[in-house]
């Protein structure tokens, strides 16, 4: 038995943007359910529509750097981009536990791009996040 995973111990990459990403939420996959008592039925019968897996988004810490010409390009691709997200686990030592274990996101829809927020008596990281719709995991 392997051990366990905490959450910083996977690389999350967009490919087409360079580095990593320090979060991603979402990416459930879903189905919805109908209950049908056919008549004079105690226990209903299960209806299930085709599963469907939420957005995805990813965030990182804002470098002007690296992050101002990507974000200016992905603002007006937001509708039209379609990339692969990948989650890769790693080990205690953020190494790579292989390609072959990641979880694929292909062919996601860049929905959403947003800039960081600002306030000036703040101290908290200014963020870049993107937002995915995807149709399927690998």
């Amino acid at each position: 038995m392997g051990a366990s995973s905490s959450q910083r111990m996977f690389l999350v990459t967009v490919n087409g943007i360079s580095g990593t990403f320090q979060t991603k939420t979402g990416g459930d996959t879903t189905s919805d359910v109908t209950k049908n008592y056919n008549g004079g039925a105690t226990s209903p019968e299960l209806l299930a529509a085709p599963a469907e897996t939420d957005n995805i988004t990813v965030s990182r810490i804002y470098n002007h750097d690296r992050d101002y010409a990507i974000h200016k390009q992905l603002r007006a691709k937001v509708g039209r981009w379609r990339t692969t997200i990948s989650v890769t686990p790693t080990d205690e030592d953020l190494n790579s536990l292989g390609s072959g274990k990641a979880t694929q996101y292909p062919n996601a829809l860049l929905v959403r791009t947003s800039e960081p927020d600002y306030d000036s008596s703040g101290s908290d990281g200014a963020m870049l996040e993107l937002e995915f719709a995807v149709g399927s995991v690998k």
